[in-house]
């Protein structure tokens, strides 16, 4: 059984967040926030991995068209509990996005809030060319991914599965305990992506700090577009 199918079983909505991640909102309003409420629903946007819609009922509270996808059922019930909470309504798919269940150029926008950091080299690969087949012409692709940068990537006991992935973080490092983690720097992700196709590339770092642990997170917040 998948480790976040566990994390739904074990902890229900504890196991996530409740609340939108702030890079994906600034992602938003640099490019759809312009759009009056009443026109938004004819932006439709899909998230890889949803989850429990932490970002989702943000999504259709602003007036878009939502679309969520993700491979653990549970989660995606407590998704629908959250969607009803908010009084808001998206389109749930159980899959992989690795092979995303859509036709070619269905969306204007696809994001990503530290789902495919979960994946290995190779489902990257084809994650990111999965994005840019069901994006529309000059669609936006956003992704919040860990870093290399991170102290974890590099500590001393990590298991490595590929020049990227890590079989779980450590434990006594932030995240630990979530499975097959992978990490990026910025010229593999700006690679990645080009060679899925996208253009624009933009990529910005974040770094967050746990002086009691002595560590820190690196995220790599990327953008890019579908020509």
């Amino acid at each position: 059984m998948p480790s976040f199918e566990e994390q739904y079983q074990a902890r229900g909505l504890a196991s996530q967040r409740r609340y939108p991640n702030e890079a994906l909102l600034a992602f938003l309003a640099a490019h759809y926030f312009v759009l009056p409420i009443e026109q938004r629903n004819t932006i439709k946007i899909l998230e890889l991995g949803c989850g429990s819609g932490a970002n989702l009922w943000m999504l259709a509270h602003e007036g878009f068209s939502a679309h969520g996808i993700d491979f653990a059922p549970t989660g995606l019930a407590y998704c629908h509990e959250v969607l009803k909470q908010w009084n808001v309504s998206a389109e749930l798919m159980l899959g992989d996005m690795t092979a995303l269940p859509y036709t070619a150029n269905s969306f204007d926008a696809v994001v990503d809030v530290v789902s495919l950091q979960h994946l290995n080299y190779l489902q990257h690969e084809q994650t990111f060319t999965e994005a840019w087949r069901v994006l529309k012409p000059g669609g936006h692709f956003f992704s919040c991914h860990l870093g290399s940068g991170s102290s974890a990537f590099s500590a001393p006991e990590a298991m490595m599965l590929d020049e990227i992935t890590l079989s779980d973080i450590p434990s006594g490092y932030p995240l630990a305990g979530n499975g097959q983690t992978a990490f990026l720097n910025l010229d593999q992700f700006r690679s990645m992506v080009g060679a899925a196709g996208f253009i624009d590339v933009s990529i910005e770092h974040q770094l967050r700090s746990y002086s009691s642990l002595q560590c820190q997170v690196e995220y790599l917040l990327l953008s890019a577009k579908k020509p």
